[in-house]
């Protein structure tokens, strides 16, 4: 519920895709045990138990969970949907005990636009990408911002 509250104050959304990844490395980056087990998934690392954990706290109401339509750009059919994670405001948890080095990092990442996040994380970890279906697409991908490119590999 951290990176969802840092994320709140910031006014930054949080889509299910970078919620996984930001987990992810902030297990293998920050040395964090969380818990999670990561799996190589279709969109890059991804844990079960994190989603598990997300729906869990949504069914307490401590999480809240926006759905988009995506649409096929040619048919106009939906295709599959979008979600977004933002935390409660009936949550009451006082989070000034978080770990500095823990919310620098998260709110240094949550500015990162998905795409380049992706990016970093299929390059540094390509173990993690063999069962992607966007792989190409990610690989192709350039940074938006070419100084994302000396960010990341200075972290």
């Amino acid at each position: 519920m951290g990176i969802l509250k840092i994320a709140k104050d910031l006014g930054v959304s949080v889509s299910a895709t970078k919620l996984q990844k930001l987990v992810f490395l902030i297990e293998i980056e920050l040395n964090f045990n969380l818990g999670y087990e990561f799996i190589p998934y279709y969109f890059g690392p991804f844990s079960k138990e994190l989603q598990d954990d997300v729906y869990r706290l949504k069914n307490l109401g401590y999480v809240e969970v926006k759905k988009e339509a995506v649409e096929d750009f040619v048919s106009g059919a939906i295709i599959g949907f979008k979600k977004a994670y933002k935390i409660s405001d009936k949550v009451t948890f006082d989070f000034s005990s978080l770990d500095k080095n823990f919310v620098e990092f998260v709110v240094t990442h949550l500015k990162i636009p998905l795409d380049d996040l992706l990016k970093y994380v299929y390059v540094k970890y390509p173990e993690y990408t063999v069962n992607s279906v966007i792989k190409d697409r990610v690989f192709k991908a350039k940074f938006s911002c070419p100084s994302l490119l000396n960010f990341f590999w200075n972290i």
